[in-house]
Formats: C-alpha cells, sequence, structure tokens
C-alpha cells in the first residue's frame, strides 16, 4: 500500500498528512530563538509542507520569520495556527486572527482552529457561556473562510457533544478536528465519529511525548520493518487516515519523521498498535470543558 503525502479536505483543499508540530517552542528555556528558525528552515528545505502553531505557543513571530527566510514560496506552506480561548467570541477572534496573521508576516493562513472548545468548567456552571463563546467563535471562523482569509477551518480538542452542538447549532462542521492521538490514547469513538460525520481527524502527539519509544510492540515492528520507534508511530497515524504533526527541533529527528513514507504497516500490524490503548494522555485534557 503506498501513503499519499496529502489528504483533500471536503472542501476541496489538499493538506500535507505529516506537518510540523511546534507546540515545544512555547516552553520557557526549550530552544533558543534561532535554533528555532534554523529547525523551520531546514524541514522547509528537506520537505515539510506543513507547519503547526497556534498563538499559545508564542511562536508565531519566529515561524513568520523562518518562513520569510527560507527559499521556499509562501504558496506551498500549509501554514496552521490557532485560536487562544481568552480570545473566544466573535468580534475578538476576528481581531485575534489579525494579530496573528501580523505575527505570522501573511495576509492569509491555510487553516485556523479553535484552539480549545473553551477554559474547563465544573460540570454545573457557565454551560451557556462556554456554548455561547464557542458558537460565537465559530460563526467568526466561518466568516474568517468565507471572506477568503483562511483556506480552511476547523477545531481542536472538540469532544463528540462539541462538534454536536455545532450540529444542533445549523451550523457547518469544521473540515478538520485536531486531538491527542497515538496507541495509548486512541480515542477511537471521536476518531469514528470524525469519520462518520465527515470531519478529517488530525492528531496530535503521535509519539505519546516519548513514552511509547519503549514499547516492546513498538520496538519489535521497528525491528521487523528495519525502522525507528518514531518512523512506525507515525505510519501508523498515516495508516489511519490521520495527519499528524511530530514536533523536533533536532534537524536528525526532523528527517527520520519525515520519511515515513517509503513503507506500509500491515493490516495486522496497524490492528495491534490499536490494542495498545490505555487512555493514557499526554496532554491537556479537554473532556470537562462543558
Amino acid at each position: 500500500m503506498s501513503l499519499d503525502k496529502r489528504i483533500k479536505l471536503k472542501n476541496g483543499v489538499e493538506m500535507p498528512v505529516i506537518g510540523l508540530g511546534t507546540s515545544l517552542r512555547g516552553k520557557p528555556n526549550k530552544v533558543d530563538n534561532q535554533q528555532f528558525i534554523d529547525s523551520i528552515k531546514h524541514a522547509l528545505n528537506i520537505g515539510y509542507r506543513h507547519i503547526d502553531t497556534a498563538k499559545a505557543y508564542n511562536n508565531e513571530n519566529l515561524i513568520g520569520q523562518a518562513i520569510k527566510e527560507s527559499s521556499v514560496d509562501r504558496k506551498e506552506i500549509f501554514l496552521v495556527t490557532k485560536l487562544f480561548p481568552d480570545d473566544m467570541g466573535f468580534e475578538k477572534t476576528l481581531k485575534a486572527f489579525e494579530k496573528s496573521c501580523k505575527q505570522l508576516q501573511v495576509d492569509y493562513v491555510d487553516l485556523y482552529l479553535i484552539h480549545f472548545p473553551g477554559k474547563p468548567n465544573k460540570p454545573d456552571a457557565q454551560l451557556e457561556k462556554s456554548r455561547q463563546l464557542r458558537l460565537d467563535s465559530w460563526k467568526a471562523l466561518e466568516k474568517l473562510y468565507n471572506d477568503g482569509k483562511c483556506r480552511a477551518i476547523g477545531v481542536s480538542n472538540f469532544m463528540k457533544r462539541h462538534l454536536e452542538e455545532l450540529l444542533e447549532a445549523g451550523m457547518s462542521l469544521p473540515m478538520i478536528n485536531q486531538c491527542e492521538f497515538h496507541p495509548y490514547y486512541n480515542n477511537k469513538d471521536l476518531w469514528d465519529y470524525c469519520n462518520q460525520i465527515g470531519v478529517q481527524f488530525e492528531g496530535y502527539s503521535p509519539l505519546g511525548k516519548g513514552n511509547l519509544l519503549n514499547d516492546d510492540v513498538v520496538l519489535s515492528l521497528a525491528q521487523k520493518y528495519s525502522k525507528t520507534p518514531a518512523q512506525i508511530l507515525l505510519n501508523w497515524c498515516l495508516r489511519n487516515n490521520v495527519i499528524t504533526v511530530p514536533g523536533s527541533t533536532n534537524l536528525e529527528r526532523l528527517e527520520e519523521n519525515f520519511n515515513v513514507f517509503d513503507f506500509s504497516l500491515s493490516d495486522s500490524d496497524v490492528d495491534l498498535l490499536w490494542n495498545l490503548n490505555k487512555n493514557e494522555k499526554v496532554s491537556w485534557d479537554p473532556t470537562n470543558v462543558v
């Protein structure tokens, strides 16, 4: 089985299935600015055409600089950024989008996502307020899309009930739902639901923040296919029609993570990895957002 390097979204826009995740730059002292910029430029040089960022990562300005300094034309890059929860609401969303574009030094983005369905709330508190903020923010994304400022729009960390909320309100469905996805937390019910309603599933933390790299099953498959554990995990995402965004500033790992198209896990090995599920999250938990 050959693996395509792009997936066509429901509006016809083609999105690269391997992106460069950049959330690590939001952590203080993780990597200096120049090293980060150089890693983005190196990624573009070796073939990455999908960069995933967010206001929350505190790096939009650095990514904008890296794109400007690279030899790759902006039109070839699928650029993604996200709306921060503090900026939710119709007018605030529009302003936040313009600020992100200014930071990125672009006049459009390829995909704009609502980063979280909202701030964590007590189950019996602020339900209507959270719901209205989501709906108003989504209306703003629809306007940005219709105005040609985004080639695609979507959400991140939305549970089934958050997606149903949009349907019940008679609104359009997101083109993307980006959520945590790896064999220890395969989010299968949500993955199934998104597939049923035509929302493209995208996964982050595909390596489980490194927790899966020493798993016995993953190591045995790496030996079987003569690949690294990371390449096994990323290929598993692609075999499940899941766009994924591994992150690294290490130049060798950037190349390793991108070289996953020359083999394909067998169906039985795909199932083997599905069966590793522990419901073990490594990232932010959106299940307690009402």
